[in-house]
């Protein structure tokens, strides 16, 4: 079977977070199945880790 350039043609990369695309050499985070582009690390990683946020002075309640 041979492929042709159409089938070997990279899919484009996509953020989960935001939808822009993940060009060829840059850096990109890949977690519990979602690619995150740099620009949204920061706000996908407090999401994440929201369940784990403590609040200094209240860690005894609840």
């Amino acid at each position: 079977m041979h492929r042709t350039s159409e089938t070997r043609r990279r899919q484009t990369l996509r953020c989960s977070f935001c939808g822009a695309e993940i060009a060829n050499g840059e850096g990109y985070w890949y977690c519990n199945g979602a690619s995150i582009c740099g620009d949204c690390l920061p706000e996908f990683a407090r999401q994440e880790l929201a369940p784990f946020r403590q609040i200094r002075g209240r860690e005894a309640l609840g």
